[in-house]
């Protein structure tokens, strides 16, 4: 799983360096069968091959601009999971639009007493560690909450202008849907789906589905969990507004048996500056390198 392939070399939610993302699809492509999401359970019905699949959340349009001219050089499928809210107000959603001001602000650390009960660190030198803590605020919040909370951020820290990042528009989406894209909801407002209520679940999933249908003229069937995070009912509530498929965020690679096949998948983050570092986080050595230090 990406979520930006740019050269740009931020601290916080890093993207992926153009020549990194290039070197693992080539890797991939090279041992792989590279299919979309929906064709899981029929590749395993009929082949043996392991497959991989490629996809990418939020909606970044640098997927179009860097990622996009690498996977059609290779003829590579792709899935991209879109928070549709973006496509109406042209801006991230508020986790990203958090990263976006970190990136662009000199500050030590940051308070809100409205919202956080004491400061939380920016630390640049180890910036897991505030992603870690912002992103458990602004779960907690509810949407209006959560965009309170941002649009203060941005005044309470900003010196100048914050330039927030590009997303995909409605064309671009459609552009790339009809060349080998494979279009997936990540919700409508990138909202926690176990912290609402039944109706609000609902609200997320059937809205993204049907801009998206709108967009594509064809019916989109996966989900992905917002921050991966999922319960057994929020999938059955996906699985009533007519999902087949759900992608979670968890670093292990899907064992496919073959005669009981699933519909649930896991994902590994993927944002990593060198293709060493890219492929022992896919094959589970970071991971276990972590267990042992």
């Amino acid at each position: 799983m990406f979520h930006q392939v740019n050269d740009s070399n931020r601290t916080f939610y890093p993207a992926m360096p153009i020549s990194v993302f290039k070197k693992i699809c080539e890797y991939i492509n090279s041992y792989y069968e590279v299919i979309h999401v929906s064709e899981i359970q029929n590749h395993f019905i009929n082949s043996s091959r392991p497959a991989a699949i490629i996809t990418f959340d939020d909606g970044h349009f640098d997927i179009l601009e860097n990622a996009f001219p690498i996977l059609s050089n290779l003829n590579m499928k792709f899935t991209i999971n879109i928070d549709t809210e973006i496509i109406q107000t042209r801006k991230p959603q508020d986790f990203v639009r958090v990263w976006d001001i970190l990136n662009q602000v000199e500050i030590d650390n940051y308070f809100n007493p409205s919202f956080m009960s004491e400061p939380i660190k920016i630390d640049r030198d180890n910036p897991m560690n505030t992603e870690r803590e912002f992103t458990k605020t602004l779960a907690k919040l509810d949407l209006l909450q959560r965009r309170k909370f941002v649009d203060e951020m941005e005044t309470l820290t900003k010196t100048g202008e914050i330039k927030f990042s590009t997303m995909l528009s409605a064309e671009d989406i459609k552009f790339l849907h009809k060349n080998s894209g494979e279009v997936a909801s990540h919700s409508h407002t990138h909202s926690i789906l176990t912290n609402l209520t039944t109706n609000e679940v609902d609200f997320e999933l059937s809205e993204s589905k049907r801009i998206l249908e709108e967009i594509t003229c064809e019916e989109v069937n996966t989900l992905a969990y917002p921050n991966g995070v999922f319960s057994e009912e929020v999938m059955e509530r996906g699985k009533k507004l007519g999902y087949k498929f759900f992608l979670k965020t968890e670093d292990k690679i899907n064992r496919i048996n073959r005669e009981d096949l699933e519909t649930s998948f896991f994902r590994v983050n993927q944002y990593h500056k060198s293709a060493s570092e890219a492929l022992a986080h896919i094959y589970g050595i970071t991971n276990f390198i972590g267990k042992i230090i």
